[in-house]
């Protein structure tokens, strides 16, 4: 196995509930400070947000095919040419429609808005405000920042951070734009005299309120629909709900009044043409007969003429529909002629195309108010509106075509008839050709006198095609906020925050946790562990642990000294120390185990060949004007180089002495090995402090000649990354029966109870104060378990 598969097996490892739970336990001050915060925030975000109430109506809508059927509904739609029945999902579009929502806002004046701050809370004054203001001139500043308003007195008031007073009905400018500030009539005194007023524009409050405006179909099967709209005030959402059904009524009826008014106009226009021509015909019958003294026609010229009227009616007929195709050019032509009379247009698809223009023109032009003339929507209005007279240009010149053939043969027909009469006798022919233009006239009059009576008693029975089913009506609960479901939010995240934070922390965290980790990523036996020193005077590398006290730190270096004799074949008396990186308190180990093992009386010097960077004398507190360097320059007796301790009679040091320039080849110069063979005739353990050897090789010049190895590692301090330079020593065999030192072990910060000496059972081994504290703790940790 490489070794970068035996360090992906450490993440791999079996997952550990307890220690999973126990490293969050680490942080359990953490969940009640968020929750609380949380908590707090949720309580400030709910006396700041103004609640908001939902307003719900229903409208029914005539659907041309979910309609009523029989009785009234046929007998109305019989009296009422122009009700036509409607689609629920057109009429969706209309009610939700700017056009529709802006005059609703211009009715109701809500560009203008005031509220008042009462202590968290902002209050809507919505029909309730003290004052009024009218503006004649806005500035592009106001509708960005809101203008405050202080009353002072019934008579007097100040602007903004003024010190002016300012008196009400006054004309007043500023960088709002020019204005007048007037006392509301009738409006009781709520206690507010900070006020502030906000001005919007027309689009953009239309655009809000139809964000906050719902129109759906709460049953496909039906053709009500409902109507809902969001608003902090109730008031204005009836009022807005109200003002909407009122003008879309409104507007549906002004369709179907005008196109019943164009209709009218019309048959008035040609019945007043028709009245001339009338009166002129039968004018020439009654100077023809007194003329030409004729009282009677035969029987055979009654035959000729009732087959010429029949054919002449069907020709009228042609001769009408061909007016009227003309009537539609022209108003095709002529954007500002009115509109032909649909219902005497006989070809469904014409009728269809003039209804589908009529739309689309009313449809132009509620854009043409409301939007710009680049908008898209208009011009995609306009798009249709050429498109649908094109389509009505080709039919009724396809119409006129084939009515412009029944015309001909019609008058083929008459013209063999009027070879028939040729027979009669002239003064007889000539009156039947004036009786025959007088029944013309008098037919089309009477065909048009029915239709404008028609006409008429459809535009007086005009009716919407809509009926309210429930008025607005506003609930007593607001929708939002729901409080029920921040507070849990806010619980929650309390919650998910911390966990959160603390997981981030141990994915941040790429430094050694648990013992288990380099047991596993380094393939090598940790030989012991060393708790964290908890002094308050000095530094864990500062630090000498008086090895005759019971303390944890100190029992765990005699369980190291222990250890030491299964080191190898248990021979090993020379040690070298050395470690990734500075700072993991190699020196540290070095000293305090020399001193354990002086203590159990054997001989010991510490040798300090850290050369680039020496730091045993002044954790020993000797100088450093002579040592290893000098034995290694041939300067000196080594008896002389030599100091003793205070810490112990049989603990010696040999330190580094002056820094050199050259300190690896001082190592590599062959003097070591003598140096190491006159101590082991002298001392029973040689114990080398070593420099890191992750940083420099000379630990590595060392290692040749030590018995063992004893590589320090250091809890939240050495790197993952460095297991791997371990893992890497111990497969290729470079240092002598290699074994780690896991040091600074912090036993309350969620290390697992089962490594080494940790958890409770220094217990036994601590001091007298420090064991009945811990006794003390331990039994309510045990009566909080049992609770």
């Amino acid at each position: 196995m490489t070794t970068r598969e035996e360090y992906m097996e450490l993440e791999e490892q079996e997952f550990n509930l307890q220690e999973y739970l126990r490293r969050y336990l680490r942080y359990w001050y953490l969940f009640p400070v968020f929750i609380g915060l949380t908590l707090t925030a949720a309580y400030f975000y709910l006396q700041i947000t103004q609640p908001v109430y939902s307003t719900k109506a229903t409208l029914l809508i005539k659907d041309e095919k979910k309609g009523l059927a029989g009785g009234s509904d046929d007998i109305l739609s019989e009296l009422t040419q122009f009700s036509g029945n409607k689609l629920v999902e057109n009429e969706i579009e209309v009610l939700a429609s700017l056009t529709l929502i802006a005059q609703v806002v211009e009715n109701l004046g809500l560009e203008i808005s005031y509220d008042a701050p009462d202590g968290l809370h902002t209050i809507d004054l919505y029909k309730g405000t003290p004052i009024v203001v009218t503006p004649q001139i806005l500035t592009p500043y106001a509708y960005t920042e809101p203008m405050y308003i202080h009353l002072e007195d019934s008579l007097h008031f100040r602007l903004n951070d003024e010190k002016t007073l300012r008196t009400f009905g006054q004309s007043l400018r500023n960088e709002w734009g020019l204005f007048t500030v007037t006392k509301a009539d009738s409006i009781p005194d709520l206690g507010y005299s900070d006020l502030r007023v906000h001005f919007h524009g027309l689009p953009e409050m239309a655009e809000n309120v139809q964000e906050r405006l719902t129109v759906q179909q709460p049953n496909v099967k039906s053709t009500v629909l409902e109507l809902s709209m969001d608003d902090t005030s109730p008031q204005r959402g009836r009022d807005i709900l109200n003002s909407l059904l009122d003008v879309y009524v409104q507007s549906n009826l002004n369709d179907k009044n005008r196109e019943a008014s164009n209709t009218l106009k019309f048959i008035e226009d040609r019945l007043s043409l028709l009245t001339g021509e009338l009166g002129e015909v039968e004018g020439d019958v009654a100077s023809y007969k007194s003329s030409q003294g004729l009282t009677d026609i035969s029987s055979e010229a009654q035959i000729y003429l009732e087959s010429i009227q029949e054919n002449d009616t069907k020709l009228n007929e042609v001769n009408t529909q061909l007016n009227v195709l003309n009537d539609v050019n022209s108003f095709l032509d002529n954007a500002n002629s009115a509109a032909p009379p649909t219902y005497m247009v006989t070809d469904p698809v014409l009728v269809s195309l003039l209804t589908r223009l009529t739309d689309l023109q009313l449809q132009q032009e509620r854009y043409a108010r409301t939007t710009q003339a680049n908008n898209p929507l208009l011009e995609t209005v306009n798009t249709q509106i050429a498109n649908t007279k094109q389509a009505i240009r080709e039919n009724t010149q396809n119409l006129r075509r084939g009515l412009s053939v029944t015309k001909q043969n019609l008058e083929s027909i008459n013209t063999k008839f009027s070879a028939g009469l040729r027979t009669m006798p002239q003064k007889e022919r000539e009156y039947v050709g004036i009786k025959r233009q007088q029944t013309i006239k008098e037919n089309l009059y009477l065909y048009l006198l029915q239709k404008r009576e028609e006409t008429a008693l459809a535009y007086a029975s005009t009716v919407t095609d809509s009926r309210l089913v429930d008025a607005p009506k506003t609930a007593v609960k607001p929708v939002k906020p729901k409080k029920a479901l921040i507070a849990l939010g806010a619980g929650a995240a309390g919650l998910v925050i911390p966990l959160l934070l603390i997981n981030l922390l141990f994915m941040l965290n790429n430094t050694v946790q648990r013992r288990d980790e380099i047991e596993t990523a380094t393939r090598a036996s940790v030989m012991g562990e060393i708790g964290l020193m908890k002094s308050a005077k000095a530094k864990e590398e500062d630090s000498i642990i008086r090895m005759t006290s019971r303390s944890a730190v100190a029992e765990q270096f005699r369980a190291l000294r222990t250890n030491l004799q299964y080191l190898g074949d248990g021979t090993c008396r020379t040690l070298l120390f050395t470690s990734s990186i500075g700072g993991e308190g190699k020196s540290f180990v070095t000293i305090n185990l020399g001193a354990s093992l002086a203590y159990s009386d054997k001989k010991v010097i510490v040798v300090g060949l850290d050369l680039r960077k020496p730091t045993l004398h002044q954790r020993l507190g000797i100088p450093n004007d002579r040592g290893a360097t000098n034995y290694f320059i041939g300067q000196g007796n080594l008896n002389n180089l030599i100091q003793t301790t205070t810490v112990h009679p049989n603990l010696d040091v040999l330190v580094s002495g002056p820094v050199p320039p050259n300190p690896s080849e001082l190592l590599s110069n062959g003097r070591l090995p003598k140096l190491l063979a006159e101590l082991r005739q002298k001392y029973d353990y040689i114990l080398i402090d070593a420099p890191p050897f992750g940083l420099v090789t000379d630990a590595a010049l060392i290692a040749e000649h030590a018995d063992a190895t004893l590589y320090v590692v250091r809890f939240n301090y050495t790197l993952r990354d460095h297991l791997r330079r371990i893992a890497e020593l111990q497969q290729n065999k470079r240092f002598n029966n290699l074994s780690i030192i896991f040091n600074g072990v912090n036993y309350g910060a969620g290390y697992g109870y089962g490594y080494g000496y940790g958890g409770y059972g220094y217990g036994y081994y601590a001091d007298e104060k420090e064991g009945r504290m811990r006794d003390v703790m331990y039994r309510m940790k045990r009566m909080v378990g049992k609770a």
